[in-house]
């Protein structure tokens, strides 16, 4: 500072005139000049006082707008308890004028029931306590209420001895929150636990945290021993790796959630099959810390189904032997009708056939009747043939079930007055197939001709063989108004149904599909094994 008041005396003496140095003396020169320098210090130490003074008086008013405008309320109370000092934050929070909170108690803010915690907060602090703080509930004017986080110290270098700084957060939002999740927690513990199914809470490890009692009454353990041994050793050794599988994927994230169907080991040893379904469940920062499974005990349903299941299949062997003992009888019949009504019927004939030879000869006239009774047996006889090839063809018997399948086509067609169309492939008529698949095949386009001349009003029908895959594929395809393929599967109809059980019995199936015009069936029957 010396330096920059000589350097302005310097810049003074210049523009000064050259003759008050001859006027005085050089002592008194120098006195002056000393004065001089002094007297522009002091100007400089002003200035810097006045600029100190409007930097202080900014800085103070910025103090008192952050001091007002803190996101937390502030509030200095003394020994007693009296409010010494606030800012607008704690105003607001407690709904009271700013200019009315000085002189008044604290605790008339703070509601009765919690006004205990405040004194014993207050003690501990007196007693020499850094800092403490505490929930409390207070007012917020005449008829609100919120939640505070109070912290309390003591601050007597600021304002003297016992002097207590308060500040107040509002953490009501927190505190609903709080009671919310602890709610829905209890809620979620209350479901768990009464459940009645069996529940599972594991880490991501897949170690079991916790079960409830229905999965302790399911296994027959109790639930310390559940979660010593692990899923690995409650699990039928055949359904482990499976288990391990669906496991680890859910906890590398891979999928979030399963439902698998898998056997459980009780402790007496019988085997348990359940529904396991599993869940991830996230922490409040979104990061996956456990998973939750319900276990459902579907053991009797399972054994209902198979009970169901062997029902079914005892039904299908009883059709497959109720066909079998109607294809054997409808055998019998043909062969006896053949055999017996046959030769009557030739008999009766014959001698019909002598007698008008025999009236010609002597030169008789021939009875109307005789003539009749040989037209009648010529129809009774075709009407007996026709009985025995819709009983069984010989055909299907003698020629095979290829040239049966063409005959029975162009037969059915030919009388219904159908145009038809077959093809076998030529590798398919070279395959040599049981007795009992050829008469499956058979009956099949059987009814489904029977069908399309009864219902489809067609004009047309193809029908086309051949085999892929040890399957035989037989088609039947007509141009007829078509029909709904859904209501097909489920129609409450014996030849339908009948189609399908032969299928089915040798592990073969039918299906229906709608094609441009017309209706599509489609026939697969492996060619071994199924029966």
């Amino acid at each position: 500072m010396r330096q920059h008041a000589e350097l302005r005396l310097r810049l003074k003496q210049r523009s000064a005139r050259r003759r008050s140095h001859e006027r005085y003396p050089a002592s008194l020169q120098a006195t002056q000049r000393e004065m001089s320098v002094r007297e522009i210090e002091l100007e400089m130490q002003n200035d810097e006082l006045r600029a100190a003074q409007v930097a202080l008086k900014n800085t103070g008013e910025l103090y008192n707008r952050l001091y007002d405008q803190a996101p937390v309320g502030y509030i200095s109370m003394d020994a007693r308890g009296i409010i010494i000092q606030a800012n607008l934050t704690a105003s607001v929070l407690l709904g009271t004028p700013l200019e009315m909170l000085s002189r008044q108690l604290f605790t008339r803010f703070i509601l009765p029931d919690d006004q205990d915690i405040f004194y014993f907060l207050h003690q501990r602090l007196l007693d020499r306590d850094a800092s403490c703080s505490a929930v409390l509930r207070m007012k917020k004017g005449a008829d609100d209420v919120f939640s505070a986080m109070v912290e309390a110290k003591l601050s007597q270098e600021h304002f003297g001895p016992g002097v207590v700084l308060l500040i107040l957060n509002d953490i009501t939002e927190r505190t609903m929150a709080a009671a919310q999740l602890h709610a829905s927690e209890e809620r979620f513990r209350g479901a768990f636990e009464n459940s009645s199914l069996g529940m599972i809470m594991a880490d991501m490890q897949g170690r079991w945290v916790t079960v409830n009692r229905a999965l302790c009454e399911m296994l027959g353990y109790t639930a310390p021993e559940l979660l010593a041994m692990g899923y690995l050793k409650l699990t039928h050794p055949d359904d482990v790796a499976n288990s391990v599988q669906f496991g680890q994927r859910l906890c590398s994230g891979e999928i979030s959630s399963y439902r698998i169907e898998k056997r459980y080991l009780h402790k007496d040893g019988h085997v348990i099959w359940a529904i396991l379904s599993a869940t991830t469940v996230c922490g409040g920062a979104g990061l996956t810390r456990q998973y939750v499974g319900m276990v459902e005990d579907i053991s009797v349903r399972k054994l209902a189904l198979e009970t169901l299941e062997k029902s079914h299949e005892k039904l299908r062997q009883f059709i497959a032997h109720q066909e079998r003992v109607k294809e054997g009888e409808r055998i019998r019949i043909a062969r006896e009708m053949h055999d017996e009504l046959g030769s009557v019927l030739t008999g009766v004939k014959a001698h019909l056939s002598v007698a008008l030879i025999q009236d010609q000869r002597n030169g008789g006239t021939l009875q109307p009747r005789l003539e009749d009774a040989c037209s009648l047996l010529d129809t009774a006889t075709a009407a007996l043939r026709r009985v025995i090839t819709e009983l069984r063809p010989s055909v299907l018997d003698q020629l095979g079930v290829w040239a049966a399948l063409e005959w029975h086509a162009e037969e059915v067609c030919a009388r219904a007055g159908l145009v038809c169309r077959t093809h076998i492939s030529a590798e398919t008529v070279l395959l040599e197939i049981d007795p009992e698949r050829s008469t499956a095949l058979f009956r099949i386009l059987q009814e489904a001709l029977t069908n399309v001349v009864r219902h489809a009003g067609a004009t047309r029908v193809d029908v086309r063989v051949s085999h892929a895959y040890s399957s035989i594929r037989m088609e039947v395809e007509d141009d007829g108004k078509g029909m709904h393929c859904e209501s097909l599967v489920t129609a409450d109809s014996w030849g339908l149904a009948g189609m399908r059980e032969r299928a089915q019995h040798f592990g073969g199936d039918i299906r229906f599909m709608a094609v441009e015009h017309g209706t599509l069936l489609a026939v697969r029957l492996p060619i071994r094994g199924g029966a």
